[in-house]
């Protein structure tokens, strides 16, 4: 159900009949009346009597257009007011749809929830209803795309590599390099789902881990992906994209497990080099000195990145840190330490963090020690 949103009217309506079908399954009610004047012109939009075997309870519920985390709290502390003048009465949040993290609101209030999919819990006097796990069907595919948007993601991006910065609008605009109606449009999503905090006009990161899952989440699909194999070592390998990425005028960063070797414990790079490349053009494997294959027998994974903000906060690689990876060969010190010194940049640990889960088969493991080791300690 991704149409038309449902006007308030048709939402309240909905709701009702929603909540009086669900009651009816308990088998425990024989009728219920519904008050909808209610006098006082900031009470909850509808008050239902519920007669049934065990006695008469009184619901209040308030209902909102969508069941985001920041509307909830609205709710339930709009509701809390009510319940001094209706006592008797058990408050009820109701919406389209409610997250896992507005319904743990509604209950550490002691207030119940029910959205139009199903998922509920109400418990008064001997009545209990409770269900979850529900799908969503009224997804607003359009506002989620908007924050999927590749420039959304540069204001997600800034907004982990500086998890502890405050941010005014404006600057966080310029420094994504977006414009400042598309940062109050994420601001606004960010909010809603309590992801931030905005108080005293700033932009604060209240929920990093949140925004880093949903980032990892979103489609990566539609970037193209070319795979080779490369026989020669990975340290002339990463050299020799890099000359061709410097010689075609392609912007270039290792990412992936070639980027978290550098970053994190524990992590086995001799798996495949992992890069991201901007630009018009294409890196062909005669000029590499690689061979054209697919994703199974593949050592070398190159993304066409939809857009340069996937290089913010990247960094360049230290001679030391390659060397620490140098498998022994035939080569002399000399050559080793020429090859070490060719410069190369990594991602953020954002980015490579987003790649391990998202873009690159297998990473999670990896994905798990740069969260463990390097992002979480930074928030």
């Amino acid at each position: 159900m991704t149409g038309k949103p449902l006007s308030a009217d048709e939402l309240q309506k909905t709701v009702q009949e929603k909540l009086e079908a669900l009651l009816d399954e308990t088998g425990m009610v024989d009728s219920t009346i519904v008050q909808r004047q209610i006098r006082d012109n900031d009470g909850p939009d509808f008050v239902m009597e519920v007669f049934g075997q065990t006695g008469t309870r009184v619901l209040l519920v308030n209902t909102r257009a969508s069941g985001e985390p920041r509307l909830a709290r609205e709710a339930v502390n709009h509701l809390l007011v009510q319940k001094n003048n209706w006592s008797h009465a058990f408050p009820v949040f109701t919406a389209p749809y409610i997250s896992q993290q507005a319904a743990e609101i509604c209950q550490n209030h002691q207030v119940g929830y029910m959205d139009l999919a199903g998922n509920c819990k109400i418990a008064i006097d001997g009545l209990f209803l409770h269900t979850r796990g529900r799908p969503n069907p009224y997804t607003n595919k359009r506002r989620l795309k908007s924050l999927n948007r590749p420039k959304a993601a540069r204001i997600l991006r800034v907004l982990l590599c500086h998890p502890r910065r405050h941010w005014k609008a404006r600057d966080l605009a310029a420094e994504a390099g977006v414009s400042l109606g598309l940062v109050s449009n994420v601001k606004q999503i960010l909010k809603d789902r309590e992801w931030i905090d905005n108080r005293r006009q700033q932009i604060i990161l209240a929920r990093p881990r949140k925004i880093l899952e949903h980032m990892a989440s979103a489609d990566s699909s539609r970037e193209p992906v070319s795979f080779f194999y490369a026989s020669a070592d990975f340290l002339q390998a990463e050299n020799t994209i890099a000359a061709n990425c410097r010689k075609k005028g392609l912007q270039l960063a290792f990412t992936g497990l070639s980027a978290a070797v550098h970053m994190a414990s524990g992590i086995n790079y001799y798996r495949q080099i992992q890069a991201r490349i901007y630009g018009s053009a294409e890196l062909e494997a005669d000029e590499l000195g690689f061979e054209k294959t697919g994703a199974k027998d593949a050592n070398v994974a190159v993304v066409h990145s939809a857009d340069p903000g996937v290089f913010y906060g990247g960094h360049p690689v230290q001679a030391a840190s390659r060397l620490q990876y140098c498998r022994p060969s035939e080569k002399t010190v000399a050559d080793i330490e020429k090859d070490i010194r060719v410069p190369i940049a990594g991602v953020s640990p954002v980015q490579v963090y987003v790649d391990l889960k998202a873009g690159f088969a297998g990473g999670n493991k990896e994905a798990e020690k740069i969260l463990q080791q390097v992002l979480e300690p930074s928030w």
